[in-house]
């Protein structure tokens, strides 16, 4: 079990060192973002302490999938694959559990703790035991697997959207309808698929991107547009916040595609990861990147589609 944990503890260092950062600034820089990002969170949403916790269960049921358990189990005896699942749930829970008791919300920093701990006996909580049917099917298969992966997310924040509009909450409700297109852009456009699957299209790379970018586009807007009627129905005098709202969010989408298969087929590392989401809290950069990311991107895929 120690092995196991040095290997992934080199891991990390190895990505890090790809990325041309040195491990311990790039942990440290890691948990610096960490505090910042929760910090706001506390200070713009109404009920953090409610929502914080639901966030922290994502990430800790994030490595609760299927294939990745079945893996631990087949090379680990059941003592110490529990072991395994129990220090990673609670390494993964800590630094949410920790913030929140920075912020004396006790009873909420226990639920992560206990969220952590009944993980380890699940597999990936799906109380679905087909295949959930998705508005997705038409095109594969970021939208569709992404969708299987988060619908409970989803559901989570449309609640947010109703309870933004319930208590009267604009900053709530903002976050609620920009929560969906983080999930795209993290979630469903961060791990690249097989070459195989990209080099079975017979568009030219040019049209490749262009058919992905209206896709992304499409879907997103599918996932997003009732929460913004919802909230310009209740909130109309801010129209314009929600407008630009949906136009960064939708740019945002289209940056992380690009930046996929600008660097395709190796994942985004770390410093690019930075740079993209960074151009989030500054979204005049995003008219920057696309057009660069497009151009790049375009080039990476001529040797694959011919």
């Amino acid at each position: 079990m120690k092995y196991y944990f040095l290997v992934q503890f080199k891991r990390i260092a190895r990505l890090l060192k790809e990325a041309g950062l040195n491990p311990i600034f790039g942990i440290g820089l890691s948990i610096v973002t960490f505090l910042i990002l929760s910090y706001f969170f506390f200070q713009k949403i109404k009920y953090p302490e409610y929502i914080y916790p639901v966030i922290a269960f994502y990430f800790i049921n994030y490595l609760g999938n299927s294939e990745r358990n079945n893996f631990l189990k087949n090379c680990f005896s059941k003592r110490d694959y529990l072991k395994i699942k129990s220090v990673e749930n609670f390494l993964v829970a800590s630094p949410f559990a920790l913030f929140l008791l920075f912020e004396n919300e006790f009873i909420s920093a226990l639920s992560v703790y206990i969220l952590a701990f009944l993980s380890v006996f699940l597999v990936k909580i799906n109380p679905f035991s087909r295949s959930l049917p998705t508005p997705f099917y038409k095109y594969p298969f970021e939208f569709i697997i992404g969708f299987r992966n988060s619908y409970y997310i989803i559901i989570l924040i449309y609640a947010l959207a109703f309870f933004s509009i319930y208590y009267s909450n604009l900053n709530l409700g903002l976050f609620s309808l920009l929560a969906p297109y983080l999930i795209i852009s993290f979630f469903y456009y961060s791990q690249p698929e097989p070459l195989f699957y990209v080099w079975l299209n017979s568009s030219k790379s040019s049209g490749f991107l262009v058919d992905k970018l209206k896709i992304a586009v499409i879907y997103s807007l599918m996932m997003s547009l009732p929460i913004a009627g919802l909230l310009v129905l209740f909130h109309f005098d801010h129209w314009f916040i929600i407008l630009l709202i949906e136009i960064t969010g939708v740019l945002f989408v289209v940056t992380s595609l690009l930046g996929k298969y600008a660097y395709y087929p190796s994942e985004i590392n770390l410093i690019q990861g930075f740079a993209i989401g960074f151009s989030l809290l500054f979204p005049p950069l995003l008219l920057a990147l696309i057009p660069f990311l497009f151009s790049k991107a375009k080039q990476n895929l001529k040797s694959i589609l011919r």
